[in-house]
């Protein structure tokens, strides 16, 4: 029905009220403004899924009077818009030490935030924003790292390798959390192997992987966090923090509370430009992360360095006062002036090369090890606390050692099931 020009109550298309210039542009830069906002948030979370209702957008720009009235945002437009949506996209307060933030299960408590093995570390965020984890040496392969060898040689080396946080969520889809703040790689530092704490070295594996991250998070105000986040499965199922400030690994322990002290100072600068609105300065301070994870990653090679040498040097010094492994070489192939007895004790003594001490029991057998210097031994003997052994004496006692190392192998060598003879009194 076509309306009636007489009529202009009649049916016809619903004209709303006539708007004015000034509305009409208002209006057009409006829609412009909500289609652009609206489209960066698609490119960068994806479509809209839960939220609140309504969010303040505050926007900085400057105009010039003089040249037409120019407009110019500072930061740009985009940046700004961005900063802001990050924010109401991030969870507050999210952040867990020792957990890696799960998007598809939006917790940081489910079996996807933790490594399953202690040689396992952070690989990256599957598309679904799951975390992923893979062995060490396999993370070091995949990077054509060639020192991936160093982690099994005799001694082996502690190996880290940084890794940026895009390379990490490369991955990982919009939709599942790619540029949330909610839990934001910034880097990472994987390293290993460690040995486990001392009171779990008999549980398997021995050895222990960590991985350190440079997270972006947001505080219950929407400030930003800049946590160091230290992630590991030890064998004891405890806590790694707890593990490193009861002594565990001193040299990590030094090197990643360094580490943390300078990310607080990237968060500190971070939140400062923040306030100011110079959102370029806030991230001019946030790629200042890699060169920390940098040297976090050198301090942990040093460290591991260090302490293999430690433990050389410890183990050498162990045998240097307990020389055990020596004993049986030392009483077979000493001269008979090196025999002694110690008439206190009841035991025989055989006074080896380099200071090392036997003591044997009237049997011959190997009762412990000890250094002693020379001036020792000749103070034992004119105390008349140890006697000399004639060269006869001496020949008796080491075949003695030799009948009772004879007679060990062969007790070692029966099987378990076969009851042992009573009637040799050192197989009994």
């Amino acid at each position: 029905m076509q309306p009636d020009p007489q009529n202009p109550e009649s049916d016809g298309p619903e004209q709303g009220p006539r708007l004015s210039r000034s509305e009409r542009r208002e209006k057009a830069a409006s829609d412009a403004l909500r289609t652009f906002v609206r489209d960066l948030h698609l490119s960068r979370f994806g479509v809209v899924s839960s939220g609140p209702d309504e969010v303040d957008l505050v926007l900085h720009l400057k105009a010039k009077p003089n040249a037409d009235w120019e407009l110019r945002f500072e930061p740009a437009l985009g940046e700004q818009i961005h900063a802001q949506i990050e924010d109401v996209q991030a969870g507050r307060d999210a952040f867990r030490k020792g957990h890696i933030h799960c998007f598809r299960c939006d917790s940081v408590e489910c079996e996807h935030s933790v490594p399953v093995t202690p040689l396992s570390v952070f690989k990256g965020y599957a598309a679904n924003g799951v975390p992923e984890w893979d062995e060490l040496a396999q993370v070091l392969i995949d990077a054509k790292d060639s020192r991936v060898d160093q982690l099994f040689e005799s001694r082996p080396a502690v190996v880290s390798l940084l890794q940026l946080g895009r390379d990490l969520k490369a991955q990982q889809l919009s939709s599942f959390g790619r540029s949330s703040k909610t839990y934001s790689i910034l880097g990472q530092v994987v390293a290993g192997y460690f040995s486990s704490p001392a009171n779990h070295e008999s549980i398997r594996p021995s050895r222990v992987a960590i991985t350190f991250q440079a997270v972006e998070a947001r505080g219950a105000h929407g400030d930003v966090r800049v946590h160091l986040n230290a992630v590991a499965c030890l064998p004891s199922g405890g806590s790694l923090a707890d593990a490193l400030g009861s002594g565990w690994q001193p040299a990590v322990h030094r090197a990643r509370e360094e580490a943390a002290r300078a990310l607080e100072g990237i968060e500190l600068r971070v939140n400062a430009a923040r306030a100011r609105h110079e959102t370029e300065r806030a991230w001019e301070a946030l790629r200042g992360v890699p060169r920390v994870l940098q040297r976090l990653a050198e301090s942990l090679e040093r460290g591991g360095r260090q302490e293999t040498r430690r433990t050389r040097h410890v183990e050498q010094r162990r045998q240097e006062r307990r020389p055990v492994h020596k004993a049986l070489e030392d009483a077979t192939g000493a001269p008979a002036e090196a025999f002694f007895f110690d008439e206190k004790a009841g035991t025989f003594i055989v006074a080896g090369p380099q200071g090392r001490a036997h003591a044997f029991n009237p049997e011959g057998r190997h009762v412990t090890s000890f250094t002693l210097n020379p001036s020792s031994i000749e103070f034992r003997v004119r105390t008349h606390r140890w006697r000399q052994l004639d060269a006869g004496e001496a020949v008796e006692f080491r075949g003695k050692v030799g009948q009772s190392q004879v007679s060990e192998e062969l007790r070692l060598q029966r099987p378990a099931s076969t009851p042992p003879s009573t009637e040799d009194p050192n197989l009994a």
